[in-house]
């Protein structure tokens, strides 16, 4: 049996900072929680960092973030998509992407689970139509890229041209972007996706995550030009 999130809201003036559901005690289709339990503690949380986000990011004009974490199994993914689904039922339209391309988890979240190419196969096919590598209409405003096949060479494609032309197209088309990226301690290619977004969201786990870790996340962000809206804290 799945355990309870306990969930709480911290407002600080200027930041985003909200605690959220856990990933790991929700099964696949379940850890959608915005549409599976709308009235739940996680959902709640969950609405709160979406009205968040409305007022202090994307008012401002602001259509890209990255969702970062400095270790594996901070819940990313499952802020990611829930983050994702919030936005698209109030009407924003969103893009959804996978950015861990070496250990993808975002086709996971969706029943029946979502195969077939996605970002990996567009960084090496350029000139491809975009919307051969996109689920559209997964729900009402809200699209889904998955990382598509696991590569290798990830870094390698995510430092190239090909990747920040992307993602300005993707802001070009919708009104957010949000990307699901890998854990920046045993790569860089969190920090590169943030640095082309522009903007990062962090997610941290409570009792996992070090205090430490979150401040050289915070110091490579900043070297990288990437401006930290806040801080997730995922907590049983």
């Amino acid at each position: 049996m799945a355990r309870a999130a306990h969930l709480q809201a911290e407002t600080r003036p200027n930041t985003l900072r909200q605690v959220a559901g856990a990933e790991g005690a929700l099964d696949r289709s379940a850890r959608n929680v915005i549409i599976s339990d709308p009235h739940g503690l996680a959902a709640e949380s969950i609405h709160a960092l979406r009205g968040r986000v409305q007022s202090q990011h994307i008012q401002a004009g602001r259509r890209g973030l990255a969702i970062c974490g400095p270790t594996p199994e901070v819940g990313c993914s499952f802020v990611a998509v829930n983050l994702a689904a919030a936005l698209a039922q109030v009407g924003v339209k969103t893009l959804l992407v996978d950015g861990d391309l070496r250990a993808p988890s975002i086709y996971t979240y969706f029943e029946p689970e979502m195969t077939g190419a996605g970002l990996y196969e567009c960084l090496v096919t350029p000139g491809e139509p975009i919307l051969e590598f996109i689920h559209e209409a997964v729900f009402p405003n809200l699209d889904v890229m998955t990382a598509g096949q696991p590569a290798r060479t990830a870094h390698e494609l995510l430092a190239g041209d090909g990747f920040p032309e992307l993602v300005n197209m993707f802001m070009r088309d919708y009104d957010m972007v949000i990307i699901d990226t890998p854990p920046t301690n045993s790569c860089a290619d969190g920090l590169r996706i943030s640095s082309v977004v522009g903007f990062s969201l962090i997610v941290a786990r409570k009792h996992r995550t070090l205090v430490s870790d979150l401040k050289v996340l915070t110091d490579h962000l900043s070297k990288e030009h990437a401006v930290a809206i806040g801080t997730v804290l995922n907590s049983y």
